[in-house]
């Protein structure tokens, strides 16, 4: 058997990448003749890998500096990141206007009046993240450029980094609702927010992107962040490495899935909602969306008649109780739709939900969506990248 030698450039401190990589071994079970070697991109990484010949690499692409070294092994290249503008590289990444359209949408429903964003003035998909924010919200945010990809080892650098954050957070208008470019600045804000003795989420609401569990889990409070479909990306990554190995022209050099769901943490709970009577609304949505009945089981929990509250939902979140039900059940739909490990039937899922009726759950669920649950679910099973 002839091998085939695929070079995986990516730092795997970062989960992004160690998802791109799930995805690559996914697609490789059906080309047992691949040969992985994997490295830092480094430029001494790519020094070696001119002896090691590789018939292809998969690359995350952050510095100008190894993107035109890998030039140099002469061999197909996909580029995984979106960090760099106008390579040659076919590129793999999630839709950034989504995701900065998706942060805006969740931040605005918390109530919230006032917007920041924490991420990098050069890389290309950190400007496309906060251009969509910043338009979606249709108000000023104000930004504090980072610029460290992966995380910094330089003890003074990130010093200088840290102090910069800090003096910027404490100037911020509260409480507001803080979109990092990803989770490790997101991580390094809430330490900071606990140095300065800000509560997280009353005075800064803090979410990520990447849904990286490491960094997610080992905050405090634990983050909030966007998910994307990094193990699809990866998929698709590998199977276009494989068309342009075996000789084959890409029909489409681009592949940008949308990101998949905002996963809820303590970082941006109800709790950062200041309104006490609506807090409890929220709050009560959250933990009953499956067993609600009506509107007034939401009005029981709190003091407030339905006329009232009602008022103050679309006051302070412009939207009414009935549309935070089914948002609310909308999202915990698209939870377990995007499982591609899931044996879910629509019928289960719409169950799960609190809908008696799968005809109806669809229904709403394709207003929602533009998509029917089977679309949905198709789309994040690896596999089915294209």
């Amino acid at each position: 058997m002839a091998f085939k030698r695929i070079a995986l450039l990516m730092s795997k401190n970062i989960g992004y990448n160690r998802a791109i990589i799930e995805g690559i071994y996914a697609f490789s079970q059906k080309r047992k003749n691949w040969l992985f070697h994997d490295a830092a991109p480094k430029i001494e990484s790519i020094e070696w890998l001119q002896e090691w010949q590789p018939d292809g690499v998969i690359a995350h692409l952050y510095d100008p500096r190894i993107a035109n070294a890998v030039d140099a092994l002469n061999v197909p290249v996909i580029n995984t990141t979106d960090s760099l503008s106008e390579l040659n590289y076919p590129l793999v990444d999630v839709n950034q206007m989504k995701v900065g359209e998706m942060a805006a949408e969740y931040l605005s429903g918390m109530g919230l009046r006032h917007f920041a964003y924490l991420g990098s003035d050069t890389m290309q998909y950190s400007k496309q993240r906060y251009s969509a924010f910043t338009h979606s919200l249709g108000v000023d945010v104000q930004r504090c450029a980072v610029e460290y990809m992966p995380r910094i080892a330089d003890v003074r650098e990130f010093k200088k980094l840290h102090d910069k954050i800090r003096d910027w957070l404490l100037k911020l208008p509260k409480p507001v609702g803080l979109f990092c470019s990803n989770d490790v600045p997101a991580r390094d804000v809430a330490d900071i927010c606990l140095e300065l003795n800000l509560n997280v989420p009353e005075d800064v609401a803090i979410l990520g992107v990447d849904n990286d569990l490491v960094e997610c889990r080992l905050s405090r409070p634990p983050l909030s962040s966007i998910e994307i479909p990094s193990a699809r990306i990866g998929y698709r990554a590998a199977e276009m490495l494989d068309s342009l190995m075996n000789g084959h022209k890409l029909e489409d050099c681009f592949f940008h899935p949308d990101p998949i769901r905002i996963v809820e943490r303590e970082s941006t709970s109800m709790h950062a909602v200041a309104d006490p009577e609506l807090r409890r609304a929220l709050t009560f949505i959250k933990d009953n969306f499956s067993t609600i009945e009506s509107i007034n089981d939401v009005v029981t929990s709190t003091s407030l008649g339905r006329r009232s509250l009602e008022l103050k939902f679309r006051d302070l979140l412009e939207a009414s109780i009935g549309e935070v039900i089914v948002k609310t059940r909308m999202e915990h739909a698209k939870k377990l739709l995007s499982d591609g490990m899931s044996q879910l039937s629509v019928s289960k899922v719409a169950d799960a939900c609190g809908y008696h009726s799968s005809r109806r759950f669809a229904e709403l669920f394709k207003l929602a969506t533009e998509q029917s649950p089977r679309e949905y679910a198709k789309k994040y099973k690896v596999g089915t990248a294209s």
